[in-house]
């Protein structure tokens, strides 16, 4: 079953693998699932962008990608030296290591047999017939142990000419197939399996209400596998509700592959899969799991097991259920297939809040030392509120991701179906979140045609710290990705505005993404961004590939948008030009607009600090260009201080078109602004967050 294809060559260690620091090793990051590498020191908003970020290369796979990349530094590959590798998994259970510093070159492939036959085990194109259903759950790897652990699925004894099910959702009565699934444990430096690998997964699952018994033909391995507390844990829903499933929970111990714990969130009822859109569990500063479960029996059995479907779930390291909350319009929502469990959790950091929501789109922040149960009279939770707007349909499938910037402070970013991408403060005094959103994106998801269109972005976050944030997000570009295989688009934003830096499609011919690959979250690590498709455009059915982005050779000595010199900074919307008001000359003053007179108090010495991060020294005054105080707040006004480099005395220059510019504070992250939108002389300058109009874009001259 296990076929090992080994690439013998030499490579060259490239100068980035010496410095690379940041590992990738599960989903969405981390075990609170916040999806952010914070880590990140060679992409920022400033290279982010069309003349300097692009794509590297492309690496063709055997099957279609729906788990998300893992990346490990430093690897030592036997005969081969260090290497920074990224691993993939397909749907023709198939396990891919690649260099990631050499154009992707294959360092080993592990293949897992025969996989599943889609309509043996589904009737929607959920799966699209052309593909199979291996690998479908994202791996985990443990770095301290060298070891990558996933399912792999197989089927044999079958026809593909027949289907177990057609397009109705009924039976065809061929009932064909042998279905089996192993857990598998690899050796991430040659791919051979490690000790007692593969193990084939089989469980039941006992309490008062009687003893269930795993089918591995119902039971869908969507969620990513998750590494807590020495045990791994797998976590199952359906295909397109087919059949007799339930939710189950599995755990095997990490070091010997020996199955120790079984959970099903319904016994006497039927349902409450955990596919989370391949979200792997959240786990707690305690090893405590936290789950999203799908449409199911959520009241307790006539022998007093609590059952819960449709709920946000705590279970104990063991697999004891500990806490939960169902909401109140459960009922409704199993009727109408609105799901909660359609996304993860978030554990916000630093405290004991989680954050979801499902496909009615409400978010749902709820304290898991009291998670408040079902309350039929009104949810006990500490906030929920209707977080997408979308045309059509509302799901949340991108779990929330979060990133605590240092211009301004804690967000958490959602994008649900049909809607824009939004941005939302966290108050930490309060432990909530700030509405309306502080930041929006300018597109929805996808950007045309986002009237019932499925399944949203997904979302990942870069930062150094605090600082230089970017949020990714893999999204359909133009069509519905529910039951069919369409164009995708990745996109950057500036965390704080949400102003787009970059997307595949300013060069396509050269960027192009690709066919969409449904619900993976890029991976970024050390300067690059690893996003699967399901093949380029025009691709054969069941096709797939890695794309791998970056700083373009050259990059990060590009040439800046704006040479140091000597400039007027004119408004777009005015006319008119940045002045120290009178040649006051004096630290404080706050700058206005004024008519262009010649004076050199409307001269400005235009130095890059780094590339397209500027500072701006009047040439009269000799003072700098700041955010007074340096705030953060909107409408804060600019001043001229002494230049001494701190953040709010630079900006970042992004061309916006037909030789205008945003300047967007860097500690801020606001944009230069005419204060109230005028065009009269003697307007002050201020900082805003940046919408698009000609009172924040200027020239210089």
């Amino acid at each position: 079953m296990h076929r090992l294809l080994f690439a013998a060559f030499a490579v060259f260690l490239s100068t980035s693998a010496a410095v690379a620091r940041v590992s990738v090793t599960t989903q969405h990051n981390d075990n609170l699932r916040t999806g952010a590498n914070l880590n990140e020191t060679l992409l920022t908003p400033a290279n982010v962008n069309a003349g300097q970020f692009g794509k590297l290369y492309s690496v063709t796979l055997d099957g279609q990608v729906y788990a998300q990349p893992l990346y490990v530094p430093n690897v030592a590959i036997p005969d081969q030296g260090s290497r920074n590798v990224v691993y993939v998994a397909t749907m023709n259970n198939s396990v891919y290591a690649l260099d990631a510093d050499n154009g992707g070159k294959q360092i080993w492939k592990a293949n897992f047999g025969q996989p599943v036959h889609p309509c043996d085990v589904e009737w929607h194109e959920n799966v699209t017939q052309g593909s199979s259903v291996g690998i479908l759950g994202t791996p985990v790897i443990d770095p301290t142990t060298n070891t990558i652990y996933f399912v792999s699925r197989n089927e044999t004894n079958f026809n593909p000419q027949l289907c177990n099910w057609n397009s109705a959702a009924q039976s065809t009565g061929v009932n064909q197939g042998v279905f089996t699934q192993f857990l598998n444990a690899l050796d991430i430096t040659t791919g051979e399996p490690k000790s007692g690998s593969p193990v084939q997964i089989k469980a039941t699952y006992t309490s008062p209400d009687g003893t269930l018994t795993f089918d591995p033909q119902t039971q869908n391995q969507r969620t990513a596998v998750t590494l807590a507390n020495g045990d791994i844990y797998i976590a199952y829903a359906s295909h397109d509700d087919l059949g007799a499933y339930h939710g189950w929970i599995l755990s095997y111990a990490a070091a010997t592959l020996a199955q120790d714990k079984t959970y099903s969130d319904t016994t006497t009822g039927t349902k409450g899969g955990i596919w989370q859109a391949g979200q792997g569990l959240t786990v707690d500063g305690s090893g405590n799991l936290l789950v999203s479960t799908g449409n199911g029996e959520f009241m307790p059995s006539a022998k007093g097991v609590h059952q819960t479907g449709n709920s946000f779930v705590k279970l104990s390291p063991s697999l004891a259920l500990l806490d939960w909350f169902t909401p109140s319009n459960s009922v409704a929502l199993n009727n109408g297939d609105q799901d909660l469990g359609s996304s993860g959790v978030l554990s916000i950091p630093g405290t004991t809040v989680i954050a979801g929501g499902g496909k009615q789109g409400r978010m749902y922040l709820v304290d898991t030392t009291n998670m408040g149960h079902f309350e039929q009279s009104g949810d006990l939770v500490k906030q929920e509120f209707q977080a997408i707007m979308g045309v059509g349909t509302q799901h949340i499938h991108g779990t929330p991701v979060y990133f605590n910037s240092q211009a301004a402070g804690p967000i958490v970013y959602v994008w649900g179906e049909n809607d824009f991408l939004r941005a939302y403060s966290f108050d930490s005094a309060k432990q909530l979140l700030v509405t309306p959103p502080r930041a929006m994106s300018t597109m929805t998801a996808p950007e045309t045609n986002n009237n019932g269109a499925m399944p949203g972005g997904f979302l990942s976050i870069s930062a150094n710290g605090g600082t230089n944030g970017i949020v990714w997000a893999a999204t359909p570009f133009s069509a519905d990705a529910s039951q069919a295989t369409v164009e995708g688009v990745l996109h950057a934003f500036d965390a704080i505005t949400l102003q787009e830096l970059w997307n595949d499609k300013q060069n396509k011919s050269r960027d192009g993404i690709g066919n969409f690959a449904k619900f993976v979250a890029p991976t970024v690590a050390d300067g690059k961004v690893f996003v699967p498709n399901f093949g380029a455009l025009g691709a054969a059915d069941g096709s797939g590939s890695l794309n791998v982005y970056g700083l373009l050779p050259g990059g990060g000595t590009q040439t800046p948008l704006v040479p140091n010199g000597t400039y007027t900074i004119r408004s777009r919307f005015s006319q008119l030009v940045i002045d120290d008001p009178a040649f006051s000359g004096e630290g404080g003053t706050v700058l206005q607009q004024w008519t262009v007179n010649g004076g050199l108090n409307q001269s400005w010495q235009l130095t890059n600090v780094s590339t397209n991060v500027v500072s701006l020294i009047n040439k009269s005054s000799g003072l700098a260009l700041e955010v007074t105080g340096a705030s953060r707040s909107n409408s804060a006004l600019v001043d001229q201080n002494p230049y001494t480099g701190n953040p709010s005395q630079l900006w970042n220059v992004i061309s916006v078109g037909d030789g205008f510019y945003e300047l967007t504070n860097v500690n801020s992250g606001q944009a230069l602004d005419v204060d109230g939108g005028v065009t009269n002389a003697g307007a002050q300058i201020d900082q805003f967050p940046y919408k698009s109009v000609a009172w924040q874009q200027w020239s210089f001259n």
